[in-house]
């Protein structure tokens, strides 16, 4: 039997060790490090659960994440990458985790190779991070352009998206986000020490699943509460649109037909691209449903007009200024319905005099808002109120 003082000293034995042990945590550190290491504790509380998005997953230790992008590149292999919360012991990776690039997290700079990932970052309300672009020029983004202003950012791959390897290593950022083409330069980067993560939402199939790689930014920021809030509020407002549109009777579902021709051939969103989705979930039907393609696909001009000779709807040819230049640049767009009707559509509302053009920012986490605009381009009487955020008519002078 514990005698009475045996008792009371292990009681406070067990007072003491409470009091010392670190409080089990309420969220994931999304600034700065641990401080005292616990190996029992779960340093992600805050966990995403993946949705729609195809081409990533994450797998959760209690220190770490293995975060895994399927097809780092177009027919490339699998990359492991291990997120390691800051102020931990760096694990013993073995099996297809031997090798992998470990990245403390949360970041503190990234650089980032497209404007696509820009919105990640204002959505998530971190744009504190970013400190380098590939090409200034190329962003219309608010926040990132105030940063610039500021200083705070540099530019990286100035000349063709040419990377400055001095500059990014000699910065040597926490993170650079490629943007999932191989180049021997990126290799280089690696090599120096700086990690190199490739982000390929464009070869998502769905709008919904390029949208949720807010997730995949959020997990360098440990950022997933906020990045799962949003990404509901966002995909309830999406699907909520899509099953207005897609009641409508198939008599009033439009042919559609994309993209635009150069010399003689055709580039086309493929059948199996967000861009198809996004067509089908608006209520239209593709032209090339049955293309096999995830991203663009290219066919000839001739083959396009036997199969959207009378497509009802034109979108995303884009750089025209008017309906006369697109006969100057192809005569034979004439053969199209959509052409002599008035009904192309680009998505160049919001772009600058350079160039920089919202629609490859803003348009990547917001498919609710772009799924209204294709949906008020197929529907215009039955949604009146909405205003067009990214798509306008090629002018007609």
């Amino acid at each position: 039997m514990l005698t009475r003082a045996c008792a009371g000293a292990l009681l406070l034995s067990g007072a003491i060790a409470a009091a010392q042990a670190p409080a089990p945590r309420a969220t994931n550190v999304v600034s700065g490090c641990v401080e005292r290491f616990d190996p029992a504790a779960d340093y992600f509380p805050d966990k995403t659960t993946i949705e729609d998005a195809a081409s990533f997953t994450v797998e959760y230790r209690r220190s770490y994440k293995v975060v895994t992008v399927k097809e780092a590149y177009v027919g490339g292999p699998a990359e492991h990458y291990v997120l390691l919360q800051c102020g931990a012991p760096a694990p013993a990776l073995t099996g297809e985790f031997a090798g992998a690039q470990v990245v403390p997290v949360p970041i503190t700079s990234l650089f980032v190779f497209s404007t696509t990932h820009l919105s990640l970052l204002t959505d998530l309300n971190r744009m504190d991070v970013l400190t380098g672009v590939a090409q200034r020029d190329a962003v219309i983004d608010a926040q990132a352009e105030a940063r610039i202003a500021a200083g705070k950012v540099v530019e990286f791959a100035r000349a063709g998206l040419q990377i400055d390897v001095e500059r990014v290593v000699s910065t040597k950022p926490a993170v650079l986000m490629a943007g999932g083409t191989p180049t021997p330069t990126l290799s280089v980067i690696k090599a120096a020490g700086v990690p190199v993560v490739s982000n390929t939402e464009w070869l998502e199939p769905t709008a919904l699943g390029r949208a949720e790689w807010v997730k995949y930014m959020a997990l360098f920021l440990n950022e997933e509460r906020e990045a799962q809030t949003q990404y509901a509020e966002m995909k309830g407002r999406y699907r909520a649109l899509s099953a207005r549109a897609v009641a409508r009777p198939e008599g009033e579902r439009p042919l559609v037909m994309t993209g635009r021709s150069t010399r003689g051939q055709f580039v086309i969103a493929g059948g199996r691209s967000y861009v198809a989705a996004l067509i089908k979930d608006a209520g239209g039907r593709y032209a090339w449903a049955d293309n096999t393609a995830v991203a663009s696909a290219t066919v000839d001009l001739e083959a396009q007009i036997q199969r959207a000779a009378n497509a009802d709807i034109w979108i995303n040819g884009g750089g025209w200024k008017s309906v006369q230049a697109m006969l100057e640049d192809e005569p034979r767009y004439v053969a199209f319905k959509a052409y002599r009707q008035g009904q192309v559509w680009v998505y160049e509302r919001r772009q600058k005099p350079d160039g920089a053009n919202d629609y490859w920012s803003r348009s990547v986490t917001h498919p609710d808002l772009l799924l209204a605009d294709i949906v008020k381009i197929f529907f215009p009487r039955s949604f009146p109120d909405h205003v067009f955020e990214w798509y306008m008519p090629v002018p007609s002078q």
